[in-house]
C-alpha cells in the first residue's frame, strides 16, 4: 500500500516537473545531446511510456558530463527498463535534431537485436509501460516524431 502512495507522488512530481524543465529549456535556448536505443527481439521493437508523455519513445534520455551517447543509451536502458546491454553491442542507426522554442535537441538513435526476449523491470515512477510490440501495432499507438519517422522510414 504506500509503495503504491510513494510511486503515485512520484508520478505526480515528474507530471509537474517535466513540463517546467521543458519550458526552461525552450526559454533559455539550451543544447541537450542526447540517446536512445531500439531493441528488437522477434521482429518485435521496444517501446516504453512515461509517466510525464501521453507518447510511447524508445529507452534514452540525455547525456551525462563527458558521457558518449552509445554509453547514455546503454545506461538509460538500464535504468528504464532492466535489461543491459553494453555500449560495445549497440549500432548506430540515425541522428535526429530537433528545436522547440529557442532550443535545440540532438538525439543519437541506436540499434540492436537481441536473441532471447529480455525480462523487463519498470520502476512504475518514471516508466509506466513497456512493451515489445510488432512495427504495424506500434504504428496504431500515441508515438514521438522520431519513433514514427524510424517506423515508416527504416531508419
Amino acid at each position: 500500500m504506500l509503495s503504491t502512495i510513494v510511486n503515485a507522488m512520484h508520478r505526480a512530481a515528474y507530471r509537474m516537473a517535466y513540463p517546467a524543465w521543458r519550458f526552461c529549456l525552450r526559454q533559455f535556448g539550451i543544447r541537450t545531446q542526447g540517446a536512445q536505443v531500439v531493441v528488437w527481439s522477434d521482429e518485435q521493437i521496444l517501446l516504453i511510456r512515461n509517466s510525464y508523455r501521453d507518447t510511447y519513445v524508445f529507452p534514452g534520455g540525455y547525456n551525462r558530463n563527458g558521457e558518449d551517447t552509445a554509453s547514455t543509451a546503454s545506461r538509460e536502458l538500464r535504468e528504464e527498463t532492466g535489461i543491459t546491454i553494453p555500449p560495445g553491442q549497440l549500432g548506430l542507426s540515425f541522428s535526429w535534431t530537433y528545436t522547440s522554442g529557442r532550443m535545440q535537441g540532438h538525439d543519437d538513435i541506436y540499434e540492436c537485436r537481441v536473441m532471447h526476449r529480455p525480462v523487463i523491470r519498470i520502476d512504475n515512477r518514471e516508466v509506466v509501460d513497456a512493451r515489445f510490440v510488432t512495427p504495424e501495432s506500434a504504428l496504431t499507438l500515441p508515438l514521438e516524431e522520431h519513433v514514427r519517422h524510424y517506423l515508416t522510414t527504416g531508419r
